[in-house]
């Protein structure tokens, strides 16, 4: 687990590369990036917001140096690993789609042997998020089986039924706020699921 915090155009750019070229170069690795912090959508585009960013309103400026969504995609392209799923607590969402056993069931192993590039958003475009870590609470307690997130409850968090399960709750606790979940809409990584035990 590695943790970066207010991270600059440079060092998000670097940091995402070497997570996904370098870390992902294993076959077997299950990839998890979690970005909490400013997201916008610019002429239809989501962005990751660094530090050093301007304002959106000084448009060219602000696509030097934020992160577009189709930029994180190709990040998460280079992975050779099997796996990687892409969580943003961040204002701009929606721009990137798409009794335990004692041993997992076909519909997990099968999940967990396919590729798959997934994404968890905390708001839909457009929306302005909370910041008061709800999203991120969730999560950990789906996480933790405090939450009913586990919706076959056969002892394995997908992130297909994470998804669900924070898009139902937020929406629930939150009118102004709406997240989504999906595959990348590409052949080769929309197969499995991101499984958590």
């Amino acid at each position: 687990v590695t943790l970066k915090e207010n991270l600059t155009a440079d060092q998000l750019t670097d940091a995402l590369e070497d997570f996904y070229i370098v870390r992902g170069d294993n076959r077997n690795a299950r990839l998890l990036v979690w970005f909490a912090g400013h997201g916008a959508t610019v002429d239809d585009n989501g962005y990751l917001v660094p530090i050093d960013a301007p304002l959106t309103a000084q448009v060219t400026a602000f696509k030097k140096k934020a992160l577009s969504l189709r930029r994180f995609e190709e990040y998460a392209h280079e992975a050779v690993s099997k796996h990687a799923l892409g969580i943003f607590d961040a204002c701009f969402a929606g721009t990137i789609f798409s009794n335990q056993r004692s041993q997992p069931s076909p519909a997990i192993t099968q999940a967990t042997t396919r590729p798959v590039r997934q994404f968890l958003t905390s708001g839909e475009e457009g929306e302005k998020v909370r910041d008061d870590g709800e999203f991120r609470k969730l999560f950990v307690r789906a996480l933790k089986g405090q939450e009913p997130a586990d919706a076959n409850r056969d002892g394995y968090l997908t992130a297909s039924e994470l998804g669900i399960y924070l898009h139902n709750r937020i929406v629930n606790l939150e009118h102004d706020q709406t997240p989504r979940y999906g595959k990348l809409r590409h052949s080769k990584f929309d197969r499995g699921d991101f499984v958590f035990k």
